[in-house]
């Protein structure tokens, strides 16, 4: 997914918020804007938006002196998260199909997303995940796809944002139990809200899943800046399950670089992503105006190798 004009104007707000977030000194918050937009005019509009955004955000942290701003906001996230998921676990395993219930839960979680909002209602989210449809809809596909695959399979999972960890830890749970062999992919320094390996332990996915870093500090997963580490299991998966916007914007158009199937598992919330993946997919724009509809897709036709 290409840079749009509309990204621009996002960069800047964003700027300002984690300016403000980083430093209670005015000036600060002006000169972060006045570098944030210096940097606009040389931004390679061919490169995708969390791309771009490194250096947006390298740019803050130079000024503000703060390189993980969101710290304190991650863990109480990780926290909030953790205090719900023992009953999540427990509406998992009573579900007529754990692994498709563990996947709308994730999904809703990917509504806590720094980057793309200033607010959002978690349990409000879940609640609309047990009952609303999918905008785009693939979960069939995906758990017959699972369901199919042999024992000790691999399974790379592309992690996102503190505490949506949390909830993904469901699906890896149900993953793991079903005898897959799983390796989640976290951020391998701060980014936004991102989560970094830290968090991942913290949240307890390292009981059920090999954890790893994708070698960047990007809010999403540009191969050609990713560790050799993250591209051995990425083009040794036997399924990647893709999670949340940036992912999604770094990966949108990677199919080839992978054999594995691709699932994308994330909450629109944004426009400019809602068209992207409408146009990808043959639908009409004003049907994902990126106000939340909830998606599972297969990426690059996923079939089972």
């Amino acid at each position: 997914m290409k840079t749009s004009v509309d990204c621009l104007t996002c960069f800047m707000d964003q700027a300002l918020r984690v300016a403000r977030i980083s430093s209670p000194d005015e000036a600060v918050h002006l000169a972060v804007v006045r570098e944030v937009a210096a940097l606009l005019p040389k931004m390679e509009m061919e490169l995708t938006p969390p791309e771009n955004s490194v250096a947006v955000y390298t740019a803050i942290a130079g000024i503000t002196g703060c390189a993980d701003p969101y710290h304190a906001i991650k863990k109480e996230s990780n926290a909030q998260a953790l205090a719900l998921v023992p009953e999540l676990t427990r509406e998992v395993e009573r579900s007529e199909v754990p692994l498709m219930t563990a996947l709308r839960l994730a999904i809703a979680g990917n509504i806590i997303d720094y980057g793309a909002m200033r607010s959002f209602d978690v349990e409000a989210a879940l609640a609309r995940a047990r009952t609303i449809p999918f905008a785009l809809d693939d979960s069939r596909q995906l758990c017959e796809l699972v369901f199919r695959l042999p024992k000790q399979s691999r399974v790379l999972y592309l992690a996102d944002n503190c505490g949506e960890i949390v909830y993904d830890s469901l699906v890896i749970r149900c993953l793991a139990e079903l005898g897959l062999e799983v390796t989640v992919a976290v951020k391998a320094g701060p980014i936004i809200n991102d989560a970094l390996t830290a968090d991942a332990l913290a949240c307890g996915l390292d009981r059920i899943a090999r954890v790893i870093t994708n070698g960047t500090a990007c809010p999403g997963t540009p191969l050609a800046m990713c560790s050799p580490e993250f591209l051995e299991a990425f083009k040794g998966a036997d399924l990647v399950i893709s999670k949340g916007q940036g992912n999604f914007e770094t990966l949108s158009e990677a199919g080839s670089a992978t054999d594995a199937p691709i699932f994308f598992l994330l909450t629109i919330k944004c426009p400019v992503i809602g068209a992207h993946l409408a146009d990808l997919v043959g639908r009409r724009r004003d049907e994902l105006p990126g106000r939340g509809e909830m998606v599972l897709f297969a990426g690059n036709h996923a079939t089972v190798r």
